[in-house]
């Protein structure tokens, strides 16, 4: 007996401890089946439409795992209904036995509760009549108490996940909702120009390309809500990117959309090439830039460089605004932090790290109040 409390006791002790449901339901069929010996066995959760529904079992045929059992059904339901423990010494005497497996019997059960409420029932049968004395429902008790406890504590966890990748998708599409409004704002600038330049063939040519493109990243952009919600994560598609030109065409559309009192600079030095994803690439750059824009509220210069150095390739991204105060620099990588922002998701900073984490880049930052802040990625070369 004392050999039998200690392995109901190393149960308690190993769903103690973060497990899955599986995990959970295996061990607890293990350790039960080594303690009480029984030939079958078999766990059902109470469903939101208040039905029995096997979760784990042990020598039942498929077609009997898969009945569900009301309140109050058979001795299972009963034992559910009247939330004690039923010991069964021949099951071919009692009316209320549903036969799930041939030649079984005797049968335990013992109703699984947490908090006052029915969750399911432990149900183990033998092939031996009167195989099942009291202190096995003793023991079978002890087993489903803190098996409903570590149930419980699983299906917690699980919601605190759901939820958890719920405000998760929020706030990603929160965060992407700000680059969508400014290609937004690009289109409406678009119609805008092709309203006042009807004649001029050339001219409704380019801005029906810069339209296309706004249009084309708006629907990347939603592209990127889509497989984070199914995946909880976004994919890297790299490519060979020739510095220099992307650089001359993200700055030339960052001119066009960032306001008139900032100055924006662009300088690439040779000809230095990444493998890395464009559009990532595009969103870690204007992430950068948007955060330098804000540091300037008056107004100031913002300067994109890119180079070698050191058998490596860098880019830059450097303003001449407020700073970040030395006690406050390690935190911009905090989720949801603004370091005083009066708006924005407090994401940008966090979307940037995992850009660069995912390309295996890394990134360092410097900066000086009322003398601006510098972002410096590395790019290791092979």
């Amino acid at each position: 007996m004392r050999e039998r409390i200690e392995k109901v006791n190393f149960l308690g002790k190993f769903l103690a401890s973060s497990r899955s449901l599986d995990e959970t339901l295996e061990m607890a069929m293990i350790i039960s089946q080594d303690v009480l010996g029984y030939d079958h066995a078999i766990i059902r959760l109470l469903d939101q439409t208040q039905e029995l529904r096997a979760v784990k079992w042990i020598g039942f045929p498929r077609e009997a795992a898969d009945r569900t059992i009301r309140l109050g059904e058979g001795i299972t339901g009963q034992a559910a209904e009247q939330r004690k423990s039923i010991l069964v010494n021949d099951t071919t005497n009692d009316p209320r036995y549903i036969k799930g497996v041939e030649n079984c019997l005797s049968e335990l059960c013992s109703p699984m509760i947490f908090d006052g409420n029915i969750i399911g029932v432990f149900n183990v049968e033998s092939e031996t009549p009167a195989f099942f004395s009291d202190d096995d429902r003793h023991i079978l008790e002890n087993f489903v108490t803190q098996l409903a406890s570590a149930l419980e504590a699983t299906r917690l966890r699980d919601e605190l996940g759901r939820a958890e990748k719920l405000s998760m998708i929020g706030s990603f599409a929160s965060a992407i909702l700000h680059d969508i409004r400014n290609d937004i704002h690009q289109l409406n600038i678009g119609a805008d120009l092709l309203e006042m330049a009807p004649d001029d063939p050339a001219r409704v040519v380019t801005i029906a390309q810069k339209v296309r493109k706004s249009a084309e990243n708006i629907h990347d952009l939603v592209g990127d809500i889509f497989e984070f919600v199914r995946t909880g994560q976004t994919s890297v598609t790299r490519q060979k990117v020739e510095l220099a030109p992307f650089m001359e065409s993200f700055t030339t559309r960052l001119m066009a959309s960032s306001r008139k009192d900032i100055l924006v600079n662009l300088n690439v030095a040779g000809s230095p090439s990444v493998e890395a994803d464009p559009r990532r690439l595009k969103r870690l750059l204007l992430n950068l830039a948007n955060n330098g824009a804000e540091a300037m509220p008056e107004g100031g210069e913002l300067t994109i460089s890119a180079g070698k150095e050191g058998g490596a390739v860098f880019m830059e991204v450097r303003d001449s605004g407020k700073g970040i105060a030395p006690d406050r620099l390690n935190k911009i990588w905090e989720p949801f932090y603004t370091h005083g922002k009066r708006e924005g998701t407090g994401l940008g900073m966090v979307i940037i790290k995992k850009i660069v984490d995912d390309h295996g880049w890394k990134i360092m930052v410097a900066s000086e109040e009322e003398k601006g802040t510098c972002f410096r990625i590395t790019i290791p070369q092979e």
